[in-house]
């Protein structure tokens, strides 16, 4: 078997993001940056009519952004992980999502940041900004993790 590099593991984690799961399939994240030293990650979504949550204003749908900050944050703290064949033992154990404006533009950015990796838990903050650079959310997420075969 061939040894896993950070290349291998990028592509590997880039491939589960924008096609494995169905969901981040069907709405259209797209990973845009790994920083797997930085333990950061951005994702892109391209706005579509279907994301639209509030046809006078043209803005997404709140539930569109928590979905984007989920996938964002969720692809950080998996870059904790020393094989991504441990990403079935993680699952998100708590997440919040402050909304601060509408995002404007056809297209919104997410960048998930790990705050902190312990033996059990991985806690990760995202921004969402909209195609001007503006803030549009906050998200704070938290995930579980089993490492070496066990749930800590």
């Amino acid at each position: 078997m061939a040894p896993r590099t950070a290349e291998t593991l990028d592509s590997t984690l880039t491939a589960l993001l924008e096609g494995v799961i169905p969901f981040n399939r069907h709405i259209g994240v797209k990973v845009a940056n790994i920083d797997r030293a930085g333990l950061n990650l951005t994702l892109t979504l391209a706005l579509r009519d279907e994301h639209i949550g509030n046809v006078i204003r043209r803005m997404p749908h709140g539930g569109l952004v928590a979905a984007l900050v989920d996938a964002a944050s969720g692809g950080a703290a998996a870059l904790t992980l020393d094989d991504l064949t441990q990403a079935p033992s993680m699952a998100t154990i708590d997440m919040r999502v402050d909304f601060l404006r509408p995002g404007r533009g056809p297209e919104l950015r997410a960048v998930a940041q790990v705050m902190r990796s312990g033996r059990s838990v991985i806690v990760v903050r995202t921004e969402v900004l909209d195609a001007d650079g503006s803030l549009v959310a906050l998200g704070s997420s938290a995930f579980t993790v089993e490492r070496g075969g066990r749930t800590e």
